[in-house]
This record gives C-alpha cells, structure tokens and sequence, in this order.
C-alpha cells in the first residue's frame, strides 16, 4: 500500500488490556522458550500442594456468591425446564389433593405434594434431557447419511457424465474416421 506509512517489518504496538498490569522486563523480550520452565510439571517454589494458588478452599458463601438473580429470572428459557415445572406442579397439586381428600392432615399432604412435586420434576426434566440426546445423535446420524447419499448422487451423475462423453468421443471418433476413410477422386 503507498498511503501507508508503517514500517512493515515492525509490529503494531500492543499494550496490555485495561485494568491489567505490564509484564516484567525479561518477560517482555524473552522467547517463549527462556520464559517456561524447561519441566513444565514443576511446580514454582513456595506453591506446596495448592496448585491453584487459592490460599482457602472455597465454601458454601462463596458458592452462594456466584449465583445471581437473573439466573432464576431466566430459568424458563432452559431446555425442558418449563415442561418439568409444570409436570412437578401438576402432580404435586393431584397427590396433595388426593392425600387431603383421603383424610391426611393437611401438613403431612402438603409434604407428600412437596416432594411429589420435586420427584416429578426431577424425573420429567432428566427425561426430557435423554430424548433431546437421543434426538441429536438421530439428527447427527440423519446429516450423516445425507451427506452420504448426496456423495453417492454426485459420484453417480459424475460417472454417467463421464459415460456419455467417452461415448460421443467415440461416435465423433467414427464419424471422423468414416469421413476421412473415403476419398472422391
């Protein structure tokens, strides 16, 4: 390019992402090489068992931590999610119904519809995790033969193109000969 007036041989300046600090000097101009370890299973010095550098291991608070509210405000958006609720509360609702119509008192139906209720919906959402696995490796096995036959249809019309010029080779090859084989004298 004759507009540009960067030197090509030299590459353009890069600094480090925002909020991140610079690299040491002998980090900078090393080769990789120099910058590894020659052992790359060894660990650096004063690290002891604790390979991650994490000097507590981490806890019930800082699990509870991590989770936000968006992720339950989106809950329904996951596959088979929406389907299992619904199976866990209908049939929740009918044997805790049914309990209290039989004559349970009422705390102990109310039990029996809670975990109806987590039953179910464990069984219905793992359920519908196997058919969508099935239903993948289907449609993966369908692309797969597909594709398969679309190779098949092609090497089948690219042999029959070939067929039908080798013969009209040969007929334009008679032809030729029947032309030039007579003389008028």
């Amino acid at each position: 390019m004759a507009g540009d007036t960067r030197d090509s041989s030299s590459p353009p300046p890069r600094g480090p992402p925002p909020g991140a600090t610079e690299p040491p000097e002998h980090v900078k101009n090393a080769k990789i090489y120099e910058v590894f370890p020659a052992n790359a299973n060894s660990l650096p010095e004063g690290s002891g068992q604790n390979t991650a550098g994490r000097p507590q291991n981490p806890n019930l608070t800082d699990a509870v931590k991590t989770v936000r509210i968006q992720d339950f405000k989106q809950v329904y958006m996951y596959p088979c999610v929406r389907e299992s609720l619904l199976t866990g509360i209908g049939g929740g609702f009918g044997v805790g119904a049914l309990r209290v119509v039989w004559g349970t008192p009422i705390p102990k139906a109310a039990n029996w519809a809670v975990g109806t209720f987590a039953f179910a919906a464990l069984a219905n959402y793992e359920y519908c995790q196997y058919k969508r696995m099935l239903e993948k490796s289907h449609m993966k096995r369908a692309v797969e033969i597909i594709d398969r036959k679309k190779a098949e249809k092609e090497a089948e019309a690219k042999a029959k193109r070939e067929e039908r010029r080798r013969l009209k080779e040969e007929a334009d090859n008679k032809a030729e000969a029947k032309k030039s084989s007579w003389k008028f004298w």
